[in-house]
């Protein structure tokens, strides 16, 4: 009987160390992808932003039906060039853009990145210092959709088209 127990639990203690091992095999790979869709996408966003390169909006890194959403879930944008153009925007808007990761985290293909914009409103002169959110959905290794959220009343503020009382 005991010879039966002491085969038993050594069975016991292989079976669990085969799915603990596998538990663990599985959490490097899932923080492996997160970790790659990071690199991409932040190098990327810094190579839009602060090198001024709206090419990288290209069918490399964004699916070709990329959706950007705004902050009541309307799509603002679709498509590459309907996204670069959005994006051109800011580009062509500000001078001395400096776009900052606050943090960016995630799991699996969702990212969400915590950023700051600063630059200087090439037609009215005012600078601009605006923090917001992104929710970012990303498929083998492309954006797929991104969602914006920040405040608009700030941005407006900061151009002077809305004054505080």
């Amino acid at each position: 009987m005991k010879k039966l127990l002491v085969i038993v639990l050594a069975l016991s203690a292989f079976t669990v160390n085969a799915q603990s091992k596998k538990e663990c095999e599985d959490l490097l790979k899932a923080e492996k992808h997160v970790a790659e869709n990071i690199k991409m996408y932040t190098g990327v966003w810094d190579k839009i932003f602060n090198q001024r390169d709206i090419d990288q909006v290209n069918d490399k890194n964004f699916a070709t039906d990329v959706v950007l959403l705004g902050q009541k879930e309307n799509i603002r944008s679709q498509g590459i060039e309907g996204f670069k153009k959005s994006f051109n925007y800011y580009l062509t808007t500000f001078s001395d853009i400096k776009f900052t990761f606050i943090d960016v985290w995630g799991h699996g293909d969702k990212l969400v990145k915590h950023w700051n914009f600063k630059g200087t409103h090439t037609a009215t002169g005012k600078p601009m210092n605006l923090s917001g959110v992104t929710l970012v959905k990303m498929k083998d290794g492309k954006i797929i959709e991104e969602q914006d959220f920040d405040d608009n009343l700030s941005y407006n503020q900061q151009l002077g088209q809305y004054l505080v009382k």
